[in-house]
């Protein structure tokens, strides 16, 4: 996640020229995977990134907040800092994300930045701001 670079370069844990190379593979993955996508799926892609439950653009806000400092803390405690459990670190951010994601999936949009790549693909980069 794009977030997660952000945060591991800004406290240290990432080079500047790592945190950029990363950055553009991200968002060139995500670009790939929806063309792999698009190739594997015929017909229109139905994508689109919202908040849902009825949840406002304020609470979404605080809810992508909330469950992005939550995975960040989580992974710059664990991995980010060098520890003899260090390689338990995996194990702590794969529950931590699919709790976030499980939270946030009914009202937030915790995976706004990996849906760029979808979006750029079908030249719909208007969708991007929640409805």
């Amino acid at each position: 996640m794009v977030k997660v670079t952000l945060a591991l370069y800004l406290v240290g844990g990432l080079p500047f020229l790592r945190s950029s190379i990363v950055f553009v593979a991200q968002i060139l993955g995500g670009i790939a995977a929806a063309a792999v996508v698009s190739v594997l799926f015929p017909g229109p892609m139905a994508v689109a990134t919202t908040l849902g439950g009825g949840a406002s653009v304020v609470q979404g806000l605080f809810i992508e907040m909330f469950l992005t400092a939550e995975l960040v803390f989580v992974i710059i405690m664990l991995a980010a800092e060098k520890h003899k459990s260090t390689f338990l670190a995996p194990l702590g951010i794969g529950i931590s994300f699919l709790l976030a994601e499980l939270v946030g999936m009914f009202s937030s949009f915790m995976r706004s930045l990996l849906f760029w790549g979808v979006l750029i693909f079908l030249q719909e980069c208007t969708s991007l701001v929640a409805h």
